[in-house]
Formats: C-alpha cells, sequence, structure tokens
C-alpha cells in the first residue's frame, strides 16, 4: 500500500472512533426553535463527593457498635444497673479525591429499627412482619476526634431513656461535609447500633449472666469489659426482640 494514504486513513479511523463513542459521553443539547443553530452536545460530568468510612469496634465480628444500658436483667428490671456501656466507637476516616481532610462539619442521623405485624395494612400473607423505622436522633450524642486532617474516631453516646422499647437495632448515618469555595461537598456512611437491655452469654438463654473483666479507671471507678456482648446471637435484632420477650414488651400492630 503506497504509505502516501496512511495519514488519510488514520484522520478517517480516528474520526469513525470518535463518533462511536459520543453519544455515550454527551448528551445532545435542545437548540432554540428555528434558530437554525447547530446543536452541541453537552458533556456529562461527576459532581464531586466526599468519601466517609467508618469501621465498628465494639462487635468486630458483627460489625456493629454496642450499647448496653445494663450490666443483668435483673438490675435492669429493678432500675439499678451496678454498670453500662453507653458508649459505641467507630474509626473514622473522611477523604476528598483520595486525599485525607479535614471536614467543615459531621453531623449523625439515628434510627430506630422496629418489627411490627401487619394487621391492618398488610399486602398479603407473605407479610408477616414488617420493619418499622424511626428517627430517634434526640437519644444519641456523636463526637469525633482528629488525630490528623480526616483520620480520627466517631464516640457515640446513647442519652436517652432506659425503656424496654428503646433495646433495639439503630442504623447510624454519618454525613460529612467540606467548603470548596461557596459549596459544599458531602459524603456518607451507615454504621449498625446495637442498644441491649443487658449483655448475654449464651445463644440458648438471652437472661444469662456474662463474666465481666474489670478495669480499675483513673477515678476510682470500674470499667466492664466483655468478650461477646451479644453471647453469640446472629443479629441484634434477634436479641432484642428475645429481650422484648422476656420483659413481656409484645410485637406491636400495624
Amino acid at each position: 500500500m503506497n504509505k502516501r494514504y496512511f495519514p488519510a486513513i488514520a484522520a478517517l479511523l480516528i474520526a469513525v472512533t470518535c463518533t462511536s463513542f459520543l453519544p455515550a459521553l454527551a448528551q445532545v443539547a435542545s437548540c432554540p426553535n428555528g434558530s437554525g443553530l447547530p446543536c452541541l452536545p453537552t458533556f456529562l460530568a461527576a459532581e464531586p463527593v466526599l468519601t466517609v468510612i467508618t469501621i465498628a469496634q465494639d462487635d468486630q465480628l458483627r460489625n456493629t457498635g454496642v450499647i448496653w444500658l445494663a450490666d443483668t436483667m435483673a438490675n435492669y428490671v429493678a432500675g439499678t444497673p451496678a454498670a453500662q456501656d453507653l458508649m459505641a466507637q467507630f474509626k473514622l476516616f473522611v477523604s476528598y479525591n483520595g486525599l485525607p481532610i479535614a471536614p467543615t462539619s459531621i453531623f449523625c442521623q439515628f434510627v430506630e429499627k422496629d418489627k411490627s405485624e401487619p394487621i391492618k395494612n398488610a399486602q398479603g400473607p407473605w407479610e408477616t412482619l414488617v420493619s418499622v423505622p424511626k428517627d430517634v436522633s434526640q437519644n444519641f450524642i456523636c463526637k469525633p476526634r482528629w488525630a490528623a486532617p480526616g483520620v480520627g474516631v466517631l464516640d457515640v453516646y446513647y442519652i436517652g431513656p432506659g425503656l424496654p422499647v428503646s433495646i433495639a437495632d439503630y442504623v447510624l448515618v454519618v454525613t460529612a461535609n467540606f467548603a470548596i469555595g461557596r459549596t459544599l461537598v458531602y459524603g456518607t456512611d451507615m454504621q449498625d447500633i446495637c442498644v441491649l437491655g443487658w449483655p448475654v452469654s449464651s445463644t440458648a438463654d438471652s437472661t444469662t449472666e456474662p463474666t465481666f473483666y474489670q478495669i480499675t479507671k483513673p477515678n476510682g471507678g470500674i470499667l466492664y469489659l466483655i468478650a461477646d456482648p451479644l453471647g453469640g446471637w446472629k443479629s441484634c435484632e434477634d436479641l432484642a426482640l428475645a429481650q422484648h420477650a422476656d420483659l413481656g414488651v409484645p410485637i406491636e400492630w400495624t
């Protein structure tokens, strides 16, 4: 083949390639009616976002934070807990385009996830239980603590009532934002928090008292540690339902 044709062939291939991929990369903008002007494609661009990563520390096997309101069922019922653990802990990492950054602000939303039986509003015989989400952010406080820009921990404190209905599986939504000029860029991550009436030590009995390891704090108080607060139960939701049954809390109707 004559080499003088190579530039023409190369130009033709480039034109065909660009024409083939152009519809996938652009959207045709609408033109004014009767303007007679050609319509130029409007290229799509992804909005900037933050990356927020949280890792639960209380129960790393089930990947959930754990809070318990009393040390035993008897002390919970009597309202005289000898020990409590009202804090859940998470590792926290915030980055923008792969670079750790100190967010402008962080805020948390907490959603209680209960179960109810759909009596009046059942959509069919297959719907035997439904999940009922409820925003209870007023019952928690979250505090980020930074070791370096974007790298730190998130402490979550339970400040709500110690009622049996508070024993539940919770969804934690962590949102961070970062100011770039006048624009706020956002990122979000989601975690689980398990609020128990008391920790357990056996899958066969939700009332079995666990074994505590005690540490004396600098102020003289005792810190109680438990190897497995959920006692082998496969999920917080199952154990919460069991503790509701132990306390005589029925499944509600909807």
